[in-house]
């Protein structure tokens, strides 16, 4: 299997380094003339009379747990043997894996075309894999992984960002968002492959890689109000229809949060939304008369969905007497939103959420 993994990879890496590259790619020394253990193959990339040597190993699978011990032990193969650079070939790659083996300084090729060789000062090649490439999460039928990012799992995720240095029991985090147990295990178990959380010796489960696990729960995420309830409001400010919406909303019973630039305003000093968007537990249309709005097709300045989920309701927070959506939910809702929205995103991680999510060594 290893030999055919080198010959696919290798004609991957030939069909890159066409003629005009100037590279030459030398395939010929194989594991038994290399004599180091996890290595299967050394290939010389020649150009006049520059040489870059790269130790191979080929693998029949790669995961992001995988990651730091497969890196460690082929580093530690080329310091010994003097070579210029590592490489990963395998059938496929997860996103989140071959992010791990770049912040880990080894390079890759999967045979869906995802390829990254970088000999500094001298070459750098990135390609990048069509439709056929795998997808990170989705339903696995076979240990029932689920996706974390979606419905009731996304509730998981969502508690561990919302306090980033706890440590939380499986039954305890599961009691805490609503969640089945199994349910909670398999979202950490998904979780805990990709190396965004890490266990303690009494199985515990704490935050390991918050800022990028935020950052790929907004990268899935879609835009909810998209399909939300459009109306208008007679009051012209939005920080005062904000307010008077709260007011009435908590004085009916409907439980909500406020979300997007209506939110920002609250959280950060940020500029005035033109529109109000606000999550509520009930049917958006059978609330307008009652809250005094009239509903539009267009030219909206506020926004009604009900989610998907009720877990946006968790862990909110109040300010002035509005409910407003946690700051990582808000980070999740801005960035997926138009305009100069993604880049309140930012600017709410780097002055909120930056120094909580930054990953640290437990005590």
């Amino acid at each position: 299997m290893a030999s055919e993994l080198l010959g696919a990879g290798e004609a991957c890496l030939r069909r890159i380094l066409d003629s005009a590259s100037g590279f030459q790619l030398d395939s010929s020394m194989r594991e038994a003339q290399v004599g180091a253990p996890h290595v299967d193959a050394v290939w010389m990339l020649r150009s006049g009379s520059d040489e870059s040597r790269l130790l191979i190993e080929a693998r029949t699978s790669i995961w992001p747990r995988d990651v730091d011990p497969v890196s460690a032990q082929l580093k530690a193969a080329a310091a010994t043997l003097g070579a210029d650079g590592c490489v990963i070939v395998a059938p496929r790659m997860t996103e989140r894996t071959r992010e791990l083996l770049q912040r880990a300084g080894v390079d890759y090729i999967d045979l869906r075309g995802n390829v990254r060789i970088a000999i500094p000062s001298r070459l750098l090649i990135v390609t990048q894999g069509g439709k056929g490439a795998p997808r990170d999460y989705g339903q696995n039928r076979s240990s029932r992984i689920v996706n974390p990012f979606r419905g009731k799992a996304s509730r998981i995720v969502r508690a561990l960002l919302a306090d980033p240095q706890r440590w939380w029991g499986v039954t305890e985090l599961a009691e805490r968002v609503g969640v089945s147990a199994g349910l909670s295990v398999k979202a950490l178990k998904t979780l805990e492959r990709n190396v965004y959380v890490r266990r303690d010796p009494d199985r515990r489960v704490k935050l390991a890689d918050g800022a990028l696990l935020l950052r790929q729960w907004a990268t899935v995420t879609e835009n909810p109000f998209r399909n939300a309830g459009t109306f208008v409001s007679r009051l012209p400010d939005p920080d005062e229809v904000t307010r008077r919406l709260s007011s009435k909303l908590g004085s009916f019973g409907v439980r909500y949060a406020v979300s997007r630039l209506a939110a920002a305003r609250f959280v950060e000093p940020y500029a005035p939304a033109r529109v109000v968007d606000i999550y509520v537990d009930c049917d958006p249309g059978g609330l307008a008369e009652r809250l005094g709005l009239l509903p539009v097709d267009r030219g909206e300045t506020v926004r009604l969905v009900r989610p998907d989920d009720e877990g946006v309701f968790q862990f909110c927070g109040e300010h002035d007497t509005v409910t407003v959506v946690n700051p990582v939910q808000l980070f999740v809702d801005l960035y997926n939103g138009r305009g100069r929205e993604p880049d309140v995103a930012e600017r709410l991680f780097d002055n909120q959420l930056r120094e909580a999510l930054v990953t640290r060594e437990a005590p």
